[in-house]
């Protein structure tokens, strides 16, 4: 992991700088907001350690840059001279995933750092990715080049079914079985017209990368875009 240590003070930078890279990760630090912010320009972060006052500005500054730049998958932990619980409040609120207290107790720091990495460990294996297409499984949302597509349930239920089943033919019995069930007022042209507004609503005509085919007398195959 690459992470950046946006901190004044030398040695505590230089402490948790031995600490992090201890632990294998790649560690780059920023003795002010400025050039952390100039430093994300040409370097990506995968997580940021932030001080909350700075030589030249807020880490709140520094924050929003963060969350404007880089989103909210970004862990963020602010470390702060300031234990009160207003303060608290006030940097979670901002965006932040976690604070510490000053001096920092840096089993206590590695412990936090290792929740977030946990965290979005949990989240990226709930996400997956076929061509431009991202399942996202906790939050039963599906991405189309980084944009959430609106689906009803049944069009999201009948759209992870066929991801999962890439180069299979689906019957269409199947698909009514496993998608509305037993439900007597759904017949086959039910499936095809979900089929159809997929196809327009994911981009599985190739644009997604994928193609949703009829199978005529059978049902429906996806497959990948071939190249070429």
């Amino acid at each position: 992991m690459n992470f950046a240590i946006v901190e004044d003070s030398r040695s505590q930078a230089e402490v948790l700088k031995a600490i992090l890279k201890g632990e294998g990760h790649h560690v780059v630090v920023f003795a002010d907001g400025r050039s952390c912010i100039d430093g994300m320009k040409t370097a990506k972060f995968d997580f940021f350690v932030l001080d909350w006052v700075l030589p030249d500005m807020g880490g709140d500054i520094v924050l929003k840059h963060i969350r404007e730049t880089g989103g909210w998958e970004v862990p963020v932990i602010f470390c702060t001279s300031r234990s009160d619980e207003d303060a608290a409040a006030d940097i979670l609120r901002m965006g932040a995933d976690d604070w510490m207290p000053k001096p920092i107790r840096y089993m206590e720091f590695m412990a936090r750092v290792q929740r977030l990495l946990q965290r979005g460990n949990a989240k990226k294996a709930s996400s997956r990715h076929f061509g431009a297409l991202e399942i996202d499984s906790d939050g039963r949302r599906i991405r189309l080049a980084g944009q959430e597509v609106e689906l009803t349930q049944r069009e999201y239920d009948l759209a992870v079914v066929f991801l999962g089943n890439i180069g299979r033919v689906l019957p269409r019995e199947e698909l009514m079985t496993r998608i509305w069930d037993r439900d007597s007022d759904v017949d086959t042209r039910t499936v095809d017209t979900h089929a159809s507004r997929l196809r327009k609503k994911l981009g599985l005509s190739g644009e997604s990368g994928m193609v949703l085919s009829a199978v005529y007398g059978q049902g429906y195959r996806l497959d990948p875009v071939s190249p070429g």
